[in-house]
C-alpha cells in the first residue's frame, strides 16, 4: 500500500516524499497515511473501489460547489489507494473536549458548533446542484429499503446480542410505521444527505471547517444531519446547546427553505430516534462481534440519549417503545448511566473519638473494625507515622494480615457498589475504625478509596477525620508540558525538529516525560506547542497519545511565555484541583504523585490561583544535578 501512494506521489509532485507516517485507523477498513515533503498530503488505501469512486467523485463535485472539502490530486490504476489534501489534525471532536468531558461548552466552542452547523444547509442544498446521485454508494437515496435495512441491523446487531426478549412481528410493525414517517419528511427537492455528519468527521484548519468521509452520502431528508451532528453520542451537548443550534440551522436553512420551528422539531424528534437506532446497531456491530473497545465506550452516551428520547414517548410506535424501555433499564446501562450519579464516601477514624455519623442522611453504610489487625502503632519507630508513609505500608503488607481483612471487605463493598449503581442510589459510606484512627484505618480507607475508584470509576470522596484529610478522587490529575521553546541551545539538534523530540537515552524527551506522568497517575495532560509544533502533533498521533487524554495548546502563531502559555491554556484547567507544569526538558527522579499529593493536601500549596511556596526536590536536567524542581 504505502508503495503505492509514494509511487502516487512522485507522480505527482515529481520527488519522493520525505517519510511516510501511518496514521490512527477510525471505524472504516480504510488505511491512513501522512505523506510529508512539500506539500503535505494524506494517502488513503481502501478496500472497496466503489466507496473509492463514490469519495472521488463528491469530492470533485463539492469542489465545484465551492464547498470546504479536501482534494483529490491522484488515484491509483486499480482505484484503491488516492492522495488528498492534509487538513491538519484538528478535528472538531478535539477541539470541543473540554466541553464533551464537562457537560459545560464555553465561548470559543460555542462559536465553532454554530460555524459548523450553519455550514450543514450549504452542504445539503448546493453540494445536491448538479449531484448525480447515482455515483453515490452504496445507496442512491434514502429509501424504504435502506431504512429497514439500518432497522434491522439495530436489531440483530444490537437488540438480540442484549438478550432482550421480544416478538419479531410486532417489532417489524413499529418498523414499517417508523419507515413510513422517515419518507414523509423527505423533501420535494434533492438534499443531499452527508449520513455521518458529526463532529469526528469535521476537520478545522486555520478556524475553519472542513468536511471528510461523506463516501457515504445519498439523497435524503434534511433532518438526518441534524440529528447525526446534534446526537452524536458522545458529543455529549446539553438539551440547551442542541437548541441553540438548531436556531443557528434553521437560520442558515432560510435561504434554500423555510420551515416552521415547530414542524421542524416534530419530524426531527422521529429521525433521531431512527438515527439513535442505527448508530446503536453500529455499535454492537464493531463493538460486541468486532470488539473495538471505541465502540462499546460510547454505547452508554447513545443509551442515555434514547432514555431522553422516550421520555416524551412516541405513541406511533407502542410496541417499539415497549422494547426499547426495557432495554434501557438492562443492569448493564444502568450502572454506567448512574456511575456518575453515586458517591462513595470512604473515612478512616478513631474509636476513641466515636464512630463518624453520615451528613448525607442516609443513615451510614459499612463500619469495618481494623483493631484486630496487628498494629505497628505498638512500635515506637511507627508511632510518629501513618498508613499514609511507606514504612507503615511495608510494615502492614509484610505481616498480612491488613491483606486478608481486606480481601473479606472487598467483596463485601464491591457487591453493594455494584447492587447501588443498578440501583441508581446516590450515596454510600465505608467507614474503616481503630484504635487511634492513624495507622490501620488509614490504610484500609486509601486502599478502599483507590481500589472503588479504579474499579466502578465512580466518584469517591475520601477522609482521614484524624489527620483532617478531605479529598475527592473523581478529578483527573491534570499536568501540563511546556515544549513550545525554540530550543536555540541545542542547536544543531533544534535545526529541524522541536526540542521535545531531541532523543535522551534513545527517545524523546517528550516521551520520558509523558510516560513518567503517566507512571504517577496523571491521565490528562496539556501540552504546548510553536517551534515545529505539527511534529509534535504527528509524534503524539503515531503513539495514540500513549493512552492518555492530550489537549494541544497551539502557539505555532505566537510563542507566549510561561504565563502566556498557562493563560492560554486555563480552559482546561477548570475546578479548584492542582495541577502540575512540567518542562520538557527536565528529565528528573522526581516522585511527581508526591509532588502532586502535597500541593492538594498543603494549605500553602498553590492550585491554578495561588503560588507554590518553597517546595523542590532533587531533579537531572541532562545528566546534571539540579537545585531542585520548583513551581
Amino acid at each position: 500500500m504505502t508503495q503505492t501512494l509514494e509511487t502516487l506521489y512522485s507522480q505527482f509532485t515529481g520527488h519522493a516524499p520525505e517519510s511516510v507516517e501511518a496514521l490512527p485507523g477510525a471505524g472504516s477498513n480504510r488505511s491512513y497515511y501522512r505523506l510529508k515533503g512539500t506539500p503535505t498530503l494524506i494517502g488513503v488505501c481502501g478496500t472497496s473501489r466503489e466507496e473509492n469512486e463514490a469519495f472521488i467523485y463528491l469530492s470533485r463535485h463539492f469542489q465545484a460547489q465551492h464547498l470546504p472539502v479536501p482534494a483529490v490530486h491522484a488515484v491509483s490504476n486499480d482505484g484503491l489507494c488516492y492522495l488528498q489534501d492534509d487538513l491538519g489534525t484538528d478535528s472538531l471532536f478535539q477541539l470541543i473536549a473540554h466541553g464533551r468531558e464537562t457537560g459545560e461548552f464555553d465561548s470559543t466552542e460555542k462559536d465553532l458548533l454554530k460555524k459548523v452547523i450553519r455550514l450543514l444547509p450549504r452542504i445539503q442544498f448546493e453540494g445536491a446542484q448538479g449531484l448525480d446521485f447515482g455515483k453515490c454508494y452504496p445507496a442512491v437515496e434514502f429509501n424504504h429499503r435502506s431504512i429497514l435495512w439500518d432497522l434491522n441491523y439495530f436489531k440483530y446487531c444490537f437488540l438480540k446480542a442484549t438478550g432482550v426478549e421480544f416478538r419479531e412481528d410486532l417489532l417489524e410493525d413499529d418498523f414499517e410505521a417508523l419507515c413510513q414517517t422517515l419518507i414523509e419528511s423527505m423533501e420535494p427537492q434533492p438534499v443531499f444527505m452527508y449520513r455521518d455528519f458529526q463532529s469526528r468527521n469535521i476537520m478545522v484548519k486555520k478556524g475553519e471547517p472542513y468536511l471528510i468521509d461523506f463516501q457515504g452520502g445519498r439523497k435524503g431528508p434534511l433532518y438526518y444531519d441534524v440529528a447525526s451532528f446534534l446526537w452524536q453520542a458522545k458529543a455529549n451537548y446539553p438539551d440547551s446547546l442542541r437548541q441553540e443550534l438548531i436556531n443557528e440551522y434553521l437560520e442558515a436553512l432560510r435561504p434554500y427553505k423555510q420551515i416552521e420551528k415547530e414542524v421542524f422539531l416534530s419530524r426531527l424528534r422521529h429521525v433521531v430516534l431512527f438515527r439513535t437506532l442505527q448508530v446503536l446497531g453500529a455499535y454492537g456491530f464493531r463493538g460486541y462481534f468486532e470488539k473495538k473497545a471505541h465502540f462499546i465506550e460510547s454505547i452508554p452516551f447513545a443509551i442515555e440519549n434514547l432514555r431522553q428520547l422516550l421520555q416524551e414517548g412516541f405513541p406511533e410506535y407502542p410496541y417499539l417503545c415497549e422494547v426499547l424501555q426495557r432495554m434501557t433499564e438492562l443492569k448493564q446501562f444502568a450502572a454506567v448511566r448512574n456511575r456518575r450519579n453515586l458517591t462513595v464516601t470512604v473515612m478512616s477514624f478513631s474509636y476513641r473519638k466515636g464512630i463518624p455519623e453520615d451528613e448525607s442522611g442516609n443513615g451510614g453504610g459499612y463500619v469495618f473494625d481494623c483493631r484486630a489487625v496487628h498494629n505497628p502503632g505498638r512500635y515506637e519507630q511507627y508511632k510518629s507515622l501513618t498508613g499514609l508513609d511507606a514504612p507503615v505500608i511495608e510494615f502492614l503488607e509484610k505481616d498480612g494480615e491488613i491483606t486478608e481483612f481486606l480481601r473479606h471487605t472487598d467483596a463485601l463493598v464491591d457487591a453493594h457498589v455494584q447492587r447501588f449503581l443498578e440501583r441508581g442510589f446516590s450515596h454510600l459510606m465505608i467507614c474503616f475504625g481503630c484504635t487511634g484512627g492513624q495507622h490501620r484505618s488509614v490504610y484500609s480507607a486509601q486502599h478502599t478509596a483507590m481500589h472503588l475508584h479504579e474499579k466502578f470509576k465512580i466518584n469517591v470522596h475520601l477522609i482521614h477525620r484524624e489527620q483532617q484529610i478531605d479529598q475527592f478522587t473523581e478529578s483527573q490529575m491534570k499536568a501540563m508540558i511546556f515544549a513550545a521553546g525554540l530550543g536555540t541551545r541545542l542547536k544543531p539538534l533544534t535545526d529541524h525538529m522541536p526540542k521535545a523530540l531531541v532523543p535522551v537515552a534513545g527517545r524523546p524527551m517528550l516521551e520520558h516525560v509523558i510516560l513518567k506522568l503517566k507512571e504517577a497517575g496523571f491521565t490528562e495532560l496539556v501540552i504546548n506547542i510553536h517551534h515545529f509544533g505539527e511534529q509534535i502533533i504527528d509524534f503524539l498521533k503515531a503513539n495514540q497519545n500513549f493512552g492518555l487524554t492530550i489537549h494541544i495548546s497551539d502557539e505555532r502563531d505566537m510563542l507566549l511565555d510561561t504565563g502566556g502559555g498557562i493563560k492560554k491554556a486555563a480552559t482546561f484547567f477548570t475546578g479548584t484541583e492542582p495541577f502540575l507544569i512540567h518542562n520538557v526538558d527536565i528529565l528528573s527522579n522526581a516522585d511527581l504523585k508526591e509532588v502532586y499529593d502535597f500541593i492538594g493536601k498543603s494549605e500553602s500549596g498553590y492550585t491554578a490561583g495561588q503560588p507554590a511556596q518553597n517546595f523542590a526536590l532533587p531533579v537531572v536536567r541532562y545528566g546534571q544535578p539540579s537545585a531542585g524542581l520548583g513551581s
